[in-house]
């Protein structure tokens, strides 16, 4: 527009003379800037328009914060509520949730459960779990210690075998303590089961299981064998448990412990069964003699056996 305005007062200041000049050029003139202020008219009626859309753009979006902004805060509203009804509603739960766990492993599954694994019972100390066997001789078994592969040494101290040690879903021993907890409430029966690196198996039970406290030295009381696998228990039944550090086996000239697989167990004159020996592999027949994992009514003192297992059900 400037360029045109220009050319117009160009044209006027030359003074040529009127007669020498056509009148069409000032038409011209008059008509380009017709159409430039048309135009200009147009264009500014397109960002009349794109302002108008704009503003109501923005009035829209600050009424949709508005309500979001509201939605906002009953939602947290709800919230809380739902948190402090929630804080309720456990609070009022967990102590009977706490009463209702069973006793053990046979308990358990009469209640329905039917898987083995690892599990809370109430009859054990706070924060001590059981492995329960629901597979073996129609299951509920609390198991008490197992031997399969050699990965948790079972050479341990004293205070070690009271605690208990190991994996309770792979190699272990559940505990003196704990064990003396469980046989001192009611009568449990103990079960062993039995493998050899031949793939056969077998067991022994007897049908009373007790273990003393820790002032009596973890007595072991058991009673009424049954099995295929032979007494290999018979010597150990009235013995204190052992240890490599605390020696209270019914031989006056060695610790049973020391000379048999550096084991805890139930020693009289040593014995006939060392459970809880070194784990030597499939050795054969041919094992060093009452090192390992041995069973002497089934496989004899230099057979190590591939697993074991130690059980107790009322």
């Amino acid at each position: 527009m400037a360029n045109v305005l220009l050319l117009a007062v160009f044209l006027l200041s030359c003074g040529f003379p009127a007669r020498a000049q056509d009148d069409s050029i000032f038409v011209t003139a008059a008509k380009a800037l017709e159409r430039q202020l048309a135009e200009n008219k147009e264009e500014t009626g397109r960002l009349k328009n794109q302002v108008d859309r704009l503003s109501s753009m923005v009035e829209t979006l600050l009424s949709r914060v508005d309500s979001l902004s509201a939605e906002l805060s009953e939602e947290k509203v709800r919230s809380a509520q739902l948190e402090q009804n929630s804080s309720r509603t456990e609070s009022t739960t967990e102590a009977p949730a706490a009463t209702t766990a069973p006793a053990d492993c046979s308990e358990l599954r009469l209640s329905g459960q039917r898987t083995s694994g690892v599990y809370t019972l109430s009859s054990l100390p706070s924060g001590v779990q059981a492995y329960c066997d629901m597979d073996t001789a129609g299951g509920g078994w609390i198991v008490i210690q197992r031997r399969q592969d050699g990965s948790v040494p079972f050479n341990r101290t004293w205070e070690e075998y009271k605690q208990g040690f190991g994996n309770k879903s792979g190699e272990f021993w559940f505990g003196n303590e704990n064990i003396h907890h469980l046989t001192s409430q009611r009568n449990f029966k103990l079960r062993v089961d039995l493998e050899d690196w031949s793939g056969n198996e077998n067991f022994y039970e007897y049908s009373s299981f007790r273990v003393s406290g820790e002032s009596d030295g973890y007595r072991l009381q058991i009673a009424e064998y049954s099995g295929n696998a032979g007494d290999s228990m018979e010597q150990n039944n009235g013995q204190k448990f052992s240890t490599v550090d605390r020696d209270n086996d019914a031989d006056s000239d060695r610790s049973c412990s020391q000379e048999y697989g550096q084991g805890g167990w139930w020693f009289g004159s040593c014995g006939r069964s060392v459970l809880n020996g070194h784990y030597l592999r499939n050795c054969g027949w041919y094992c060093a003699d009452w090192q390992g994992v041995v069973w002497y009514t089934w496989r004899r003192e230099s057979y190590s056996l591939k697993s074991v297992s130690m059980k107790i059900r009322p």
